[in-house]
């Protein structure tokens, strides 16, 4: 599936592979309580905004973020399963609470021969966390390139 207008998407966050969110092997994230999305199976360590907006909150330990969209949506960026327990080990920050970002921006690096090392799954689930600001959701699954394919869209 390829969507064909640029507004009403959030983007991949990462090169690699597209998939639901009912697939990762967290359930606050595969059960849908957290909100609606999508997660990346990253090829690379980049990751980048999925949407223009503020940056609300980069959590102690690098591995989530949250950025408030233009449309009013709060989008949540959690890089790996678990990983609040490396403390900040293997992750690079390149944004600060209150910094407006460009979809496609670049939020953090992440070292994943580091996850992959310890056991922790990679994958970067990305979550609207709060769903009743959209409808007609679609998800497109597959292989993606960070900050430019469009993963999610709806109205």
């Amino acid at each position: 599936m390829i969507f064909q207008k640029k507004e009403n998407v959030l983007l991949a966050v990462a090169n690699g592979k597209a998939i639901p969110l009912s697939e990762v092997p967290d359930e606050a994230f595969s059960s849908g309580i957290l909100g609606i999305g999508f997660a990346i199976d990253p090829s690379d360590g980049t990751v980048y905004s999925p949407v223009a907006g503020t940056v609300e909150s980069v959590t102690e330990s690098l591995h989530a973020y949250t950025v408030s969209s233009e449309n009013g949506l709060d989008v949540l960026i959690h890089i790996g399963i678990d990983t609040v327990e490396l403390k900040g080990e293997g992750f690079l920050a390149m944004v600060h609470e209150g910094d407006r970002v460009k979809a496609g921006d670049v939020l953090a690096r992440v070292d994943l021969n580091l996850l992959h090392g310890r056991n922790f799954p990679a994958l970067i689930p990305v979550v609207v966390t709060n769903p009743e600001q959209i409808e007609n959701v679609k998800i497109r699954t597959g292989r993606v390139i960070g900050g430019e394919t469009a993963v999610m869209q709806y109205k």
